[in-house]
């Protein structure tokens, strides 16, 4: 069976202001009334406006849908497809960030195939294809837009399930960071953590190679530049773009070589105790970096070299993960980010989680086995 590497099938706009060309887009695709996707935030913000002036302008006709939720419900995604096929929509809008991203998954696969979504989430499950999706994403993060991910929950189960949506990625993707420069701080950072965290974890997956090392190692030096000066400053159009362009790369990333622990980590945290993923994420790199740094010593090298870590040749692999992880933290943390006490998580309950973590999709990518006790150790440690 041939493997081809790099494949990536969206066609990009990428320029500040862009999504004034939104029209174009659409007509390009011969696409005439899309269903709006977004969350209350990206209204109240203007974002959708701004969007939806250019359709009106346009002369285009279009169906809002703005009930995009946190970690998004499968009875959302349900919902939001049944008003999208009772409307007559021909394609799919999503504006805002993973959330939304993911629902406008969600709605595309649900347009072209029966049952329900989370049916797509069971082994062997076939998609048809889903043509038609658009996404415009307005946080620096999750990447969303060139994965082939889609991140639905369960309510019933209280967690989050990863579907492979290879036949349901975005068509047609805009990176405007101008949508992105009323994020705040705090928002800015965990979602620019989450970049570095795909671009870390893609880098030292069981599936990563030569080519998508070297796009994985840009990504990590650039979070490092540009992240701190997007934090600082949020009207700095550069830092805004250049992160927003490696989010999306990032998620690209994940297309090819998926994530491993780290996410498998932040995916069970965050749906129990409701912690935004991209802070989740960057709660679990520490334990992450020393976990795999034993198997993939000279990546975690390269790592804390990006992240300005000196070596004098002699550590051993424990002691490169020490570094680049204390190093991990420093880096995080001169950026404010919020104090994983802040949530409503212990110790205990979220040792409890190991088998959780042991068994969810992406461990088995892990350069190192996550046994449940390997799985109790780093969620323990994610309170040092």
């Amino acid at each position: 069976m041939l493997t081809f590497t790099l494949l990536q099938k969206a066609k990009i706009v990428a320029a500040p202001g862009c999504v004034t060309q939104i029209a174009e887009v659409l007509q390009d695709g011969g696409y005439k009334k899309p269903f709006v996707i977004f969350d209350q935030g990206v209204k109240m913000c203007g974002i959708v406006d701004k969007v939806t002036k250019v359709l009106t302008e346009a002369g285009m006709e279009y169906v809002e849908f703005g009930d995009v939720l946190p970690d998004p419900p499968c009875t959302v995604v349900e919902n939001a497809a049944k008003l999208c096929k009772d409307s007559g929509c021909d394609c799919v809008l999503a504006i805002g960030g993973g959330s939304s991203i993911d629902t406008g998954k969600g709605v595309s696969v649900m347009r072209f195939n029966e049952g329900t979504i989370l049916d797509f989430a069971k082994p062997g499950a076939e998609m048809n294809y889903c043509p038609g999706l658009i996404a415009i994403p307005t946080t620096a993060g999750t990447g969303a837009e060139l994965s082939n991910g889609i991140i639905i929950t369960d309510p019933v189960a209280n967690v989050k399930v990863p579907i492979v949506g290879d036949k349901a990625m975005a068509q047609y993707v805009l990176l405007d960071a101008e949508l992105t420069v009323g994020m705040p701080a705090g928002l800015t950072l965990a979602t620019g953590l989450d970049v570095f965290s795909h671009a870390m974890e893609a880098y030292t997956t069981i599936l990563s190679g030569p080519m998508t090392d070297i796009v994985c190692e840009k990504l990590m030096a650039d979070v490092v530049e540009f992240l701190p000066r997007a934090v600082a400053n949020g009207k700095d159009i550069e830092a805004r773009q250049r992160m927003l362009l490696c989010a999306s790369m990032g998620g690209w990333m994940l297309a090819h070589c998926c994530a491993h622990v780290g996410h498998s980590l932040a995916h069970t945290i965050g749906a129990k105790f409701h912690i935004p993923h991209g802070a989740a994420c960057a709660y679990a790199a520490p334990a992450t970096i020393r976990f795999i740094a034993p198997a993939v010593p000279e990546k975690m090298k390269k790592v804390g070299q990006i992240l300005g870590v000196a070596f004098d040749g002699t550590e051993t692999p424990e002691q490169i993960g020490a570094k680049v992880s204390a190093r991990y933290v420093e880096f995080r943390d001169a950026m404010n980010l919020k104090p994983l006490t802040d949530y409503e998580i212990t110790k205990e309950a979220a040792v409890a989680l190991a088998k959780d973590v042991s068994v969810e999709c992406f461990a088995p990518l892990t350069p190192r086995k996550v046994t449940e006790e390997a799985a109790a150790q780093m969620l323990a440690e994610l309170f040092e």
